[in-house]
């Protein structure tokens, strides 16, 4: 089947978005090609892409940008190398990468009215977690949750095996038993006044990003002053991540194909950490 056919197909199977402005096009590529194989990431980065090249893919399926923000031109970064090796490996490869953000969130008033599929972002960072009985309000896009009791910490461990990372920052309490989970969002300071009010009732914040003059302020106020109050900031990607992982499972069905090898390649975790030797 050709890339283009394989895209198409994938574009009906999600719920309708008809916002002129989305994300969801083709980056780079011809796709009036016939696809090898496919592989899906949460952001293509130069690792990613030559790892898909090894397993013969010439379609990547990327949640996030392939570039350096959600609207530039390519003129931007002429002479940049990084840009410049990456966008030669595409073109030597015959690469083609298709975005898949606005129709995976399946968001955006007024362009869709009406919630029909998933957020299968959240949705599947439910699944991954298997966490599906202690969601709290809306399954279609689930963001809070009850869970047994636990310490912090265990949490904590338990999110970094699950999202395969090396650690994470901590603001707020860093002892103490949690059961109520808020999968936060983006936290970066424009419009965090609302997160914070959802954020009441959640001991336990896991954020997108976190901006450190609104919600990690609230969070270190609340545990100061007694309550039992944590974010757990693992990075955009990384918790995005297993909404993308997740998506290798269902898209056999929303290609209408399953002749063509299809692989998750992790596209890492974005964080190192250098920590400071105790005097």
């Amino acid at each position: 089947m050709k890339i283009q056919a394989i895209v198409d197909n994938l574009i009906e199977w999600h719920q309708p978005y008809e916002n002129p402005k989305t994300r969801d096009t083709i980056k780079c590529g011809n796709p009036d090609t016939e696809c090898t194989g496919i592989a899906v990431t949460c952001y293509a980065s130069y690792e990613v892409i030559r790892e898909a090249i090894e397993k013969k893919c010439n379609l990547i399926i990327a949640h996030e940008s392939l570039y350096y923000g959600d609207e530039y031109s390519l003129d931007t970064f002429e002479g940049i190398s990084a840009f410049d090796k990456k966008r030669k490996l595409l073109e030597d490869n015959n690469i083609v990468v298709f975005r898949n953000h606005d129709r995976m969130h399946g968001k955006g008033k007024p362009w869709v009215p009406e919630r029909v599929r998933n957020d299968y972002i959240y949705y599947g960072l439910m699944k991954e977690l298997a966490w599906e009985k202690y969601v709290v309000g809306d399954t279609m896009k689930p963001l809070l949750y009850h869970i047994p009791e636990i310490e912090i910490n265990k949490l904590a461990d338990f999110f970094m095996d699950k999202l395969d990372i090396k650690g994470m920052r901590v603001v707020g309490s860093t002892n103490g038993k949690v059961s109520d989970v808020f999968i936060a969002e983006h936290c970066n300071g424009k419009g965090d006044d609302e997160i914070i009010k959802n954020a009441v009732n959640a001991q336990v914040i896991v954020p997108l990003e976190i901006c450190d003059y609104t919600v990690a302020s609230y969070v270190r106020d609340a545990a100061l002053s007694g309550e039992t109050k944590v974010i757990f900031e693992m990075g955009h990607f990384n918790v995005e991540e297993m909404g993308m992982k997740y998506m290798v499972k269902w898209l056999p069905e929303a290609i209408k194909i399953e002749d063509v090898p299809i692989y998750y390649i992790k596209s890492g975790d974005t964080f190192d950490y250098y920590l400071r030797k105790k005097v």
